[in-house]
């Protein structure tokens, strides 16, 4: 028995030129441009999402460190705080407390140890150490900035910013930062904004924690002591956080 091999046309691949048939056609430029349009929109979908997640952490973290700011100031159930210890001390005045002085008894150097039978006296650190004011200073990177200072390339200054409308601080203080490098401040209304007799616990009654928010621009201003509008909305804050020491956040009759 013989076998033979037969290469006559018919048994020549299908096709152009002679190719074996396509398993499948490829994708016209019309249904690319479609997947792309898709990919592209969930692609700023999840983008968004993130942006979003992350803006609610960064408030959430401003509000946890305002509120440890305000306990370290008056105490909490479970620890005293700076003006309990400091309250009785000669010339103490509670209306110029600062971030710093959470962090150091230079103020009051005299009385920078508690004296347990006076019962007074600095007792600190009455925050926990954190990430301070961004500064590309690198002499005062993490504390309280110069009117020049800035916390990063084509940043306006401090100054610029209204970090120095008041007294917040001297240059070189130790700060705390906020999720956007802002130094958190301690903002007192100043004697201006008050009509009539004046004290210091008077001025300190409306004393509150401040960050300049997202936008790193200080707007609540100083000589407001609510910043609120008699119809409830807030009024000249900005994205500005505030955290009120001694009293609700709510418009009074004596605010100017």
């Amino acid at each position: 028995m013989t076998f033979s091999l037969d290469f006559s046309d018919r048994h020549r691949p299908s096709g152009p030129l002679g190719s074996y048939p396509a398993r499948g056609r490829g994708f016209t430029l019309i249904e690319l441009l479609v997947v792309i349009t898709i990919i592209a929109a969930l692609a700023t979908l999840v983008i968004g999402m993130v942006d979003r997640s992350r803006d609610d952490a960064e408030l959430t973290i401003a509000r946890s460190s305002m509120k440890a700011i305000a306990e370290g100031i008056t105490g909490s159930s479970s620890a005293t705080g700076y003006l309990q210890d400091l309250k009785h001390v000669p010339g103490f005045r509670a209306s110029e407390i600062r971030i710093h002085d959470l962090f150091s008894p230079s103020s009051h150097p005299a009385y920078a140890n508690f004296d347990p039978a006076a019962r007074r006296g600095w007792r600190g650190p009455y925050l926990k150490p954190g990430v301070g004011a961004a500064n590309l200073e690198s002499s005062r990177s993490g504390r309280f900035p110069a009117t020049g200072d800035r916390r990063f390339s084509n940043d306006p200054s401090y100054l610029d910013r209204g970090f120095f409308s008041n007294f917040y601080g001297n240059p070189g203080d130790l700060s705390l930062g906020d999720p956007w490098g802002n130094p958190y401040l301690i903002q007192t209304p100043p004697s201006s904004a008050f009509v009539g007799s004046l004290s210091d616990a008077k001025r300190f009654r409306y004393a509150r924690v401040v960050s300049a928010g997202p936008d790193g621009v200080l707007t609540c201003p100083a000589d407001r002591l609510a910043g609120m509008l008699p119809d409830g909305t807030i009024s000249l804050r900005g994205d500005d956080l505030v955290l009120f020491l001694n009293r609700a956040d709510v418009y009074e009759d004596e605010e100017l």
